[in-house]
Order: C-alpha cells, then structure tokens, then sequence
C-alpha cells in the first residue's frame, strides 16, 4: 500500500439529493449553497432572539413603524393601539389593549402612558385623556371595565364638562 493511502474503500455509488441538488466532490451546485446560506442565515437571526418576521415592517408616517407579523403599530418605538387601529383594524388593537393591561398588572410602577398624551394611573385607577381630563372611554380600554364603572360613579368635579 502506497504512503499516505486509506485503507477505507473507496464508494463510486453517487447518493440521491432531493430536488435536483449536485452531489459529489464538487462541493455541491450553487443552488445548494445558496439554499445552504439562507438556511444559514434563518438560522442566525433566530438564534439571535430575531425571526424573519421582523423584517415584515413598514413605515406609514414619520415616527410611526407598523410590524405586519405582530399587527402591531409603534409610535416612536412605543406601542400605539390608536395607530394599531388605524392601520391594522379594531381587532388588533384590541388585542393590543388587552396585552397592554395585562402586561402593566404585572409591572410595578403607578403611572403609565399607553398612548400619545394618554396617561393611565393604576392606585386611582383612572385614566386621563389629552386635556388632562379623566376619561370612562379611556379607563375601561386601559384598566378595564370595573375601573371604568367606579370612575362613572365618582362625583364629577366641578369643570364644566363630563368624565366621558
């Protein structure tokens, strides 16, 4: 036996690849690579914590960034269910609502503000609308009905407009 010789025999049987892809020694054809890389780079971006959905997105106005696959609308980075709504239907900012308040039982803080000039307090359990004003409509979306009935119930103050 010459040096440097296997002692391993030697196969001439050429295996199937589905789909028409090159085997052998060549190193496969390049659709099998180019398959190979995109596998490759799913691979990464999920691993990454990143699925392709994410490049699902588009940009309706200046600001505002809409995530096809979440159906969720962003307004400079937070999300908004009044632009949810506007772009992707009731349903889904629906949706939105109602993972917001779950998502916010869970935090700690008082405040917060789930859309543009809405700001919600939990140990009041109220929310206030853009004026300031607080808002049935808005606490029932935001901290849910029960909340909603009590603020209806609560003697208006003297402001000269509804709690509506």
């Amino acid at each position: 036996m010459p040096v440097g010789a296997s002692c391993a025999p030697r196969s001439t049987v050429k295996h199937s690849v589905p789909d028409g892809l090159a085997a052998g020694n060549t190193g496969g054809s390049i659709e099998m690579n180019v398959k190979g890389s995109l596998i490759g780079a799913g691979l990464l971006l999920m691993s990454a914590g990143l699925t392709p959905a994410v490049a699902d997105t588009f940009r309706p106005e200046r600001g505002v960034r809409c995530d096809r696959a979440a159906q969720i609308c962003y307004d400079r980075g937070s999300p908004s269910v009044e632009l949810t709504q506007r772009y992707f239907g009731r349903d889904a900012a629906r949706l939105l609502r109602w993972n917001l308040r779950r998502e916010e039982r869970e935090r700690h803080g008082r405040v917060f503000y789930p859309e543009q000039g809405v700001r919600c307090d939990r140990a009041a359990q109220v929310c206030y609308n853009r004026r300031g004003e607080p808002s049935v409509r808005l606490t029932g979306d935001y901290l849910g009905s029960d909340a909603a009935r009590r603020l209806e119930r609560r003697p208006e103050p003297d402001w000269g407009h509804p709690n509506r």
